[in-house]
């Protein structure tokens, strides 16, 4: 079962005979069980228009399939539908089956053709299947779709949170709160970084000693770190535990830098790859790598991290953020937690290797008035020795791209870029389809 809605709507011509007709909706019923749809009476002509609108309304699915059976008069379909237009859709055009020793074909296909350029021609979204009801590619291919779906009703209802603002100058962080609800549909909730430090002593000891106790169990650590340093940390991760479920928030990014690094003289980076573990958490105040990473998350439901781009090499590039990533991501004997080395930040710092294996990296722009997204797909296969001067280990790895590093470097956006486990390419070339960006692959 899934935790959404998918609509069905079957239509059909009145003058095939209806017990053949009901037979194919009946296997496409069958076909769909375990997506537990909501299927909408048939529309066979004008008088079940009005009927079926309105059950859609109901019905409030994340995804809508219009099943064509049989040849169909095409405006049934269109005025059927006009008021979902815009929102995910599939047209799935039905063909042969075979009866009595023979195939036979009630138009479905053609049916759907015509269905298909004039959905065009109007300028709708859709995906377009082609298929019999008891063919297992549907599914697959509805799966898929669904999952992008999904993602696009949860980001009507996500709460990003901005803790600070995007730091260091950082014009590709920044996202004004209009543009990101009225083009992906998130709430973002500004929040200022003393609202962290007023919350540091606020929790129960219990709470913070248990905090203490994940991190000791579960990382090394470097010489000279204090028991204060970690509890300090782990007070962090608290005051942050309880402003995400104070303003409900499904994600949150934190200005580090200056306020918390050289005024308070302590980074949140453990604490927050503490809080990566469970939403999507990044760093400097960065919302469009945020809402990448929402993206991501929601697609895989899979923790998720973002990393900085700190070298265009000619098989692969050098990734890693500056003390932050969701502990989860590292294997256990990787876990290493040091400190800065700079006079001008103090706190602990996640230096813990990120795991190998298939990742996607993807990150959303602006591109003139609308937005882009670029990804890579490859290999994270260990990270070689190198750091910042001045700085620990980051956490990090080697990044060996499918494509070339080169068409990476020109097509880069930002220094920041969304990392989740896996190949992803299709499900976000189907979102950037359905959201109006535009894809770039490299």
């Amino acid at each position: 079962m899934i935790d959404g809605k998918i609509a069905v709507i079957p239509f059909c011509w009145q003058f095939y005979p209806r017990d053949i007709v009901e037979e194919q909706i009946d296997k496409s019923k069958k076909l769909l069980i375990d997506f537990a749809p909501v299927f909408i009476d048939t529309v066979t002509g004008y008088d079940d228009i009005e009927r079926a609108a309105h059950s859609l309304r109901v019905a409030d699915a994340d995804l809508v399939i219009a099943m064509v059976v049989t040849w169909i008069e095409v405006p049934d379909l269109i005025d059927t539908l006009k008021h979902y237009f815009g929102n995910p859709l599939i047209l799935w055009g039905h063909t042969s089956f075979e009866m009595n020793g023979h195939k036979h074909t009630m138009g479905g296909f053609v049916g759907s053709c015509v269905a298909k350029q004039s959905l065009d021609d109007l300028n709708v979204p859709f995906e377009f299947i082609y298929g019999k009801p008891t063919d297992q590619g549907i599914l697959q291919k509805i799966r898929l779709m669904y999952r992008v779906a999904r993602t696009i009703t949860k980001l009507k209802r996500t709460r990003m949170g901005l803790i600070g603002y995007p730091a260091l100058g950082m014009y590709t962080g920044t996202l004004d709160h209009l543009t990101a609800k009225k083009v992906f549909g998130p709430e973002i909730v500004h929040l200022d970084q003393y609202q962290i430090i007023d919350k540091l002593e606020t929790h129960k000891r219990s709470d913070i000693d248990t905090c203490i106790e994940s991190l000791k169990n579960s990382n090394r650590f470097e010489s000279g770190i204090t028991d204060d340093d970690i509890e300090l940390s782990s007070k962090m991760y608290c005051a942050l535990k309880s402003l995400v479920k104070e303003k409900r928030l499904d994600a949150v990014t934190v200005k580090c830098q200056y306020e918390l690094s050289q005024i308070y003289k302590y980074t949140p980076c453990v604490a927050l790859s503490i809080l990566g573990d469970e939403i999507p958490t990044g760093c400097e105040g960065d919302l469009q790598t945020l809402l990448t990473q929402v993206i991501l998350h929601y697609l895989t439901n899979e923790v998720v991290t973002y990393v900085d781009i700190h070298e265009v090499m000619e098989d692969r590039i050098l990734v890693g953020a500056c003390g932050f990533s969701p502990f989860s991501l590292s294997e256990q004997k990787d876990r290493y937690i040091s400190k800065w080395g700079w006079d001008a930040y103090s706190g602990l710092f996640n230096s813990s290797e990120i795991k190998k294996g298939r990742f996607t990296l993807a990150r959303i722009s602006r591109d003139g008035s609308g937005f882009k997204m670029h990804l890579s797909t490859g290999e994270s296969v260990g990270r070689s020795e190198w750091n910042e001067v001045g700085c620990p280990v980051y956490p990090g790895t080697d990044f060996v791209l499918d494509g070339n590093p080169e068409a990476f470097a020109r097509e880069i956006v930002s220094n920041h870029y969304a990392m989740a486990q896996g190949d992803m390419r299709e499900e976000l070339r189907l979102l950037c389809r359905w959201l109006g960006l535009r894809y770039i692959e490299t």
